[in-house]
């Protein structure tokens, strides 16, 4: 039977590295963010339902989904926030389950979920495993990765679960604040007892 393991972490605190090395050794990996992608391309039902409750605003001239002006809005403002999730989150769900039912054979399949507990999806996984790195490192991350102020960096962190309450709640977790290879070592060996 098909065990499901629930990826997640703060925002930039390297899940990605994870989740990219899991695929090299072979394990099947859901990435929700690239999900969230596919249900919001230019013509789904997911881009109409979010244009339905933000408006044109979040379009850019060529009618596809303009992430940044999507971002400001509901990174400022909590409750649009909320009604992101609400809006789009069953076209999410839906496509999950769809790749799930694609590695049914798999003895491994990992959700790649940067908001796992955040959605709700916590209870639809076998086991939880967060990537944790330092708070200064990952706003430093942050700022660099997404080229933004350290107003607007921590207010994203803040969008989400505090990490401490993620780690409390993981059945394992990965340390990344230090080297890659620290980090895909303790991956390796987390691995090891998964699958022997």
């Amino acid at each position: 039977m098909t065990k499901l393991i629930g990826l997640t972490g703060g925002i930039a605190t390297g899940k990605s590295v994870v989740s990219d090395y899991l695929r090299q050794r072979g394990i099947p990996v859901i990435d929700a963010d690239i999900v969230t992608h596919q249900v919001e391309q230019f013509g789904t039902p997911g881009l109409s339902a979010l244009v339905d409750h933000f408006g044109q605003r979040i379009l850019l001239s060529d009618g596809t989904l303009d992430r940044q002006a999507l971002g400001h809005i509901v990174f400022s403002n909590p409750a649009d926030l909320k009604q992101l999730v609400r809006t789009i989150d069953p076209f999410i769900r839906s496509e999950i389950f769809r790749q799930l039912d694609t590695y049914q054979n798999a003895e491994l399949v990992v959700l790649d979920a940067p908001t796992l507990f955040e959605n709700g999806y916590a209870h639809l996984v076998d086991e939880i495993v967060v990537v944790y790195c330092d708070p200064v490192t990952q706003l430093r991350r942050l700022m660099k990765r997404n080229k933004l102020s350290i107003v607007n960096a921590t207010k994203r962190i803040r969008n989400q679960w505090p990490l401490q309450t993620k780690c409390d709640l993981a059945d394992t977790i990965i340390y990344n604040s230090g080297t890659m290879t620290t980090t895909l070592t303790q991956v390796d060996r987390w691995l090891a007892k998964e699958t022997k």
